[in-house]
């Protein structure tokens, strides 16, 4: 019996040992309560502490450069206790000159990444223009928040890596519900995503997963744009960026009028679409649910024939990278009632479950599909 306790004392002073490392001791709770400010208490925090945020209303204040209510520059873990099926909330709500709900970025430019970020339980709503905004960070999670009618971007990630959004609802936005920008290793895991121009974008990223999301009401459901469509140069993405897996989500009823500003990318986009890949390559499309998007389900087409029928003006602006698709893969997707009421245009005749127009090497295999442009579509996969 003797070797056993010895195992059993050498086992639980290993066990101590990791619970009392430095950076565990170290680590520090600050609790914020209504009338309080979580501005505070994220200065007054360390790299690595938790600021813990009561139910109720917070109204940010403006300081210094960042337009922010809460602006975040060090590694930290940001927990609201909300409780929405008890009708309790930790709401951060735009006070005059915000622009921002949350900003998360370095102190200064050139600064290295944050290394390590939360942001848990918070609705964010009514600043004009992003929801959850982050700049250069690493290794985060976003989860379990609402950003409700903030009027850019509900969540934007964007020049990130090594990150998840998970179990977020997103609506109300004039540009995307989610914008994954100029990024790389993240997952969208069990998102809501509705009332947008865009429900779901992807632009100049590297291996980004989407997976089990709910996206439905926005003028198109999922966007994988052409790096032209991005809001940064080109220089900015992840090298080799491309490889993009959209998987398993429920893309629906996607037939919302476009109301993104005048003059924008966004106001082109016809309503009544699915997934959109817009000369965009190396994506994964399987297994998805498509159905009662007006236009189509799976559009696949050249950045360069703009889906109303015009021009991207292509010709008095190159772009940077080529235009076409190529090397995609739509694979064991269910497609029902897309594209039986199109709006009307020069494109409305091409409307289906599926449209593919331009790129090469793609390949369709085992899609459940009525209606499809051209004819026939790509090699099997």
């Amino acid at each position: 019996m003797q070797p056993v306790r010895l195992i059993a004392f050498f086992t639980l002073a290993l066990g101590l040992s990791v619970l009392w490392t430095p950076g565990a001791a170290s680590a520090t709770t600050h609790t914020v309560k209504p009338g309080d400010s979580i501005q505070a208490a994220i200065d007054a925090a360390a790299a690595g502490d938790t600021v813990k945020v009561m139910p109720g209303d917070y109204v940010g204040v403006v300081a210094g450069s960042s337009a922010a209510a809460v602006h975040i520059t060090k590694s930290i873990n940001l927990i609201a206790k909300s409780n929405p099926a008890k009708g309790t909330r930790v709401r951060i709500l735009p006070a005059a000159g915000l622009n921002h709900g949350i900003l998360v970025e370095p102190a200064n430019d050139g600064d290295p990444d944050i290394d390590g970020l939360m942001i848990k339980g918070f609705t964010v709503q009514g600043f004009p223009k992003n929801g959850i905004w982050l700049r250069h960070v690493k290794n985060f999670k976003i989860q379990g928040n609402e950003s409700i009618d903030n009027l850019e971007n509900g969540i934007w990630p964007t020049l990130s890596a090594n990150g998840s959004v998970k179990k977020n609802v997103s609506y109300g936005s004039e540009d995307s519900a989610l914008w994954i920008e100029a990024s790389e290793n993240v997952r969208v895991l069990k998102n809501e995503f509705y009332d947008s121009p865009t429900g779901l974008e992807i632009t100049i990223s590297k291996d980004v997963t989407v997976m089990k999301n709910d996206i439905h009401h926005n003028t198109v459901g999922v966007g994988l744009y052409h790096p032209s469509a991005a809001g940064l140069p080109f220089s900015d993405a992840p090298a080799g960026f491309g490889n993009w897996k959209i998987s398993g989500n429920y893309v629906h009823d996607n037939n919302l009028p476009n109301t993104a500003p005048p003059g924008s990318m966004s106001a082109a986009l016809p309503s009544g679409g699915g997934i959109l890949v817009l000369g965009v390559d190396t994506v994964d499309v399987t297994k998805n649910r498509i159905e009662n998007n007006n236009f189509f389900g799976i559009a696949m087409i050249d950045y360069c024939i703009a889906v109303d029928g015009t021009s991207f003006d292509c010709d008095t602006n190159p772009p940077e990278v080529e235009t076409s698709p190529d090397n995609n893969q739509f694979t064991s997707n269910a497609l029902f009632g897309n594209g039986l009421n199109p709006d009307p245009g020069p494109f409305a005749p091409f409307a289906s479950d599926i449209l593919a127009l331009g790129g090469t090497n793609n390949c369709f295999s085992k899609n459940k599909a009525t209606l499809t442009i051209p004819f026939p579509l790509s090699p099997e996969c």
